[in-house]
């Protein structure tokens, strides 16, 4: 090989080269960027030989490969291990072109030489990840040709390694619509993020979520790399959620009642289709009206206090008289319940129009009452009563006496208590369970003071079969009192509205919404859990390096991801799911802290710290300012010292979350104060000041002192984003 100017060529040249005699090994010419790359002077390296830059161990190996390779050729050594003057090993890919210089016999090897010590670090730290994911990856070829695939995919698969890169991309992934676009996506943009179906060995299809990057290897080849996850439980959830509000939807619609739900306002949030049928109105003119405006204007003032009622109370029953959308007012009776859900308080129930129950009652009332009076003498009137008495949908019956003997009891009411031969007997003798339910000291006291008894939503155990096995019912009840011509009670009539199935029904809801508590209480030691595991990847990673600034990075944010992880845990064993009295954060924060940057010196906390409830959305962001502060003191303001002490104070004034913290340490740089200040903890501060809307201050006095105000709120939802747009 001939280079013209060689020597303006080989010493300006900012590759590291240098010449050595085949004969002896002997460095003959080298240039400054290679001296430099080693760490010696020229003058050192040419008094070495090849061997003396590389390790004690690699000497053998150099001469044996040296002994036969061929000098007359252009070669690629491939990668050698060499040391430079201060001990550092490094990984360098070598070429050597043969070259001939005047006035000598033989010809010399010129050496080019590329530092792959990164790329060889790099491929060590891919394949520790690659081992160890708990996501599937495979290596391929843009093919489909699958190279290499890590245990977390076999698992997913059914399959071994071998068994995957035999079947290839078309064994293991659905060709349908989905990887086409993927494919296509991917070429053109060299990456593709989004579900794919992959194939089980079983058959089984699996729904996959993927990430997928096109590459060049350090040999210079093109590969593909595949990151993916089985969320088959994720999708089989999502698809339990949907088929359970179908349900629920079915349910409220096909009601035979009106079925609401109101905020703690009285505005409308929910209905059925029912209730758009009764006021003759679609749903865009329901939502966000008050309750009120549906009620008559006879009844229209009593919905402020009934519904202050409920929220109260938590449960009330009781009667208004509705405007419907013909203008014909109507009776209904509603049972309304309190329901608290997401940090809301809402107001849920359903009413049942009862204004024809209640004009049949008074009928029925005053037949009873003129069939006793005339009882000698409409004999044939009795009987066709009784006849409509005996049909009647709801169970009746009429006592008489003291001792309460039936007289009469339709063929509901011996349904439901399961026998025939009632009549002339105690209700004591048909019914001797219901005296520990309190029902027979309940019609002795009608009987004995002639005031009704009206029950609403009444349990009553009745032993059908008399063999010890209860049937539950749930009743609106009447007792009410009959009258002779002297005014005296006689007797007592008996009826009872079936509720059962729509108890049972309201207390289904109850179940699912505790259920749906219980979920979102999972997702948070979920969320907990796997802030732990990511702050375990970052200790690994940590205790990997060397790079000590690189740890110092690594301990930083993991000390920010725990702040987060401690709310979530705070929140799943709290009884609010999105709210956790902070302060016993801030101390489990500082107890966490304090652990951490235990140096041998006396740092001594001074808490005063108050219980404020916070919203899961201001704790978050509140607590990682808290953090940076408090971090920053133990690691700078006691550099000068051998003691010192930190204080935090955290209360609420005039509806402001107030949180101060002061050391008497050096103090900070007043650049490093300022808000535009460019380091990684003051610019985390102030996106944290953006997101909670507050100000903050700091000042140089005996230390630092620094000051956070924001106004708290309930901020909705239960997570948010670091950075507002």
């Amino acid at each position: 090989m001939e280079i013209r100017n060689f020597d303006q060529f080989f010493r300006d040249n900012p590759i590291p080269m240098w010449v050595y005699d085949p004969e002896d090994y002997s460095i003959q010419k080298v240039n400054q960027a290679m001296a430099d790359t080693y760490g010696y002077s020229r003058e050192e390296m040419l008094s070495f030989t090849l061997f003396d830059l590389r390790p004690r161990e690699e000497v053998p190996k150099i001469k044996k490969y040296l002994s036969q390779a061929d000098n007359q050729s252009v070669g690629d050594e491939g990668v050698w291990k060499h040391q430079k003057k201060n001990g550092e090993y490094v990984y360098a890919r070598v070429v050597r072109n043969p070259v001939t210089f005047d006035n000598e016999e033989h010809d010399f090897q010129l050496v080019m030489y590329k530092d792959l010590t990164s790329e060889m670090n790099t491929r060590l730290s891919n394949d520790m990840f690659f081992k160890h994911s708990l996501d599937g990856i495979m290596l391929t070829n843009p093919n489909g040709e699958i190279l290499q695939a890590n245990q977390a995919a076999c698992d997913i698969l059914g399959m071994s390694e071998q068994e995957i890169t035999a079947q290839g991309r078309g064994g293991i992934v659905a060709r349908d619509e989905k990887l086409q676009k993927a494919l296509s996506q991917r070429s053109q943009l060299g990456t593709f993020a989004g579900e794919l179906t992959f194939i089980h060995k079983s058959g089984r299809k699996i729904p996959v979520e993927l990430t997928s990057s096109v590459f060049v290897n350090y040999a210079g080849e093109k590969r593909t790399s595949l990151i993916f996850r089985d969320i088959s439980d994720r999708k089989a959830q999502q698809q339990a959620l949907r088929e359970e509000k179908e349900f629920t939807e079915a349910v409220m619609s096909s009601l035979p009642g009106v079925f609401y739900v109101l905020d703690h306002q009285g505005h409308v949030v929910r209905f059925n289709d029912h209730a758009m049928e009764v006021f003759g109105l679609s749903a865009d003119q329901f939502i966000g009206r008050s309750a009120a405006e549906f009620v008559h204007e006879s009844d229209r003032e009593k919905v402020p206090e009934e519904i202050r009622a409920v929220l109260e109370e938590g449960y009330r029953v009781f009667e208004l008289t509705l405007k419907t959308g013909d203008g014909t007012p109507a009776i209904y009776r509603f049972n309304a319940e309190r329901l608290q859900q997401s940090g809301q308080t809402y107001i849920i129930g359903t009413g049942v129009d009862v204004t024809k129950k209640k004009q049949l009652e008074e009928q029925l009332s005053s037949l009873l009452q003129e069939e006793h009076a005339q009882r000698k003498k409409a004999e044939a009137d009795r009987d066709k009563l009784k006849e409509m008495f005996e049909e009647a949908p709801s169970p009746k019956c009429l006592l008489e006496g003291p001792e309460l003997r039936y007289v009469i009891a339709n063929k509901a009411y011996r349904q439901v208590v399961g026998q025939e031969d009632i009549v002339g007997r105690p209700v004591i003798d048909v019914l001797p369970e219901v005296e520990e339910q309190g029902y027979i000291d309940l019609l002795e006291k009608v009987y004995q003071t002639g005031e009704p008894y009206l029950g609403f939503g009444d349990p009553v155990q009745i032993d059908k079969d008399n063999e010890g096995s209860k049937q539950k019912y749930i009743f609106n009840l009447l007792f009410a009192p009959l009258f002779d011509e002297e005014g005296e009670v006689y007797g007592i009539f008996i009826e009872a509205l079936d509720f059962s199935e729509q108890i049972t029904y309201q207390q289904q809801l109850r179940e699912s919404l505790t259920e749906k508590e219980t979920l979102l209480a999972e997702i948070h030691h979920r969320v907990k859990n796997n802030l732990a595991i990511v702050t375990s990847m970052m200790q690994l990673q940590a205790m990997e390096t060397e790079d000590i600034d690189l740890q110092g990075a690594l301990r930083s944010a993991q000390q920010r991801i725990q702040t987060i992880a401690t709310i979530h845990e705070l929140l799943y064993s709290s009884e609010s799911l999105s709210h956790l009295n902070f302060g016993e954060h801030v101390k489990q924060l500082l107890h966490n802290l304090e652990e951490i940057y235990n140096t041998g010196k006396q740092i001594t906390i001074v808490s005063d710290v108050e219980q404020v409830p916070m919203n899961i959305n201001q704790a978050i962001p509140c607590a990682l300012m808290v953090n940076e502060v408090v971090t920053n003191a133990y690691k700078h303001a006691f550099n000068l010292q051998k003691r010192g002490e930190i204080g935090i104070q955290l209360y609420e004034e005039n509806g402001n979350v107030v949180v101060e913290i002061t050391d008497n340490g050096v103090g900070f740089p007043s650049n490093i104060m300022q808000e535009g200040a460019s380091t990684i903890g003051m610019t985390l501060i102030n996106l944290l000041k953006q997101q909670l809307e507050g100000d903050v201050y700091f000042s140089n006095k005996n230390g630092t002192q620094f000051k956070l105000v924001f106004e708290k709120a309930d901020v909705k939802g239960s997570g948010s984003s670091l950075i507002k747009n």
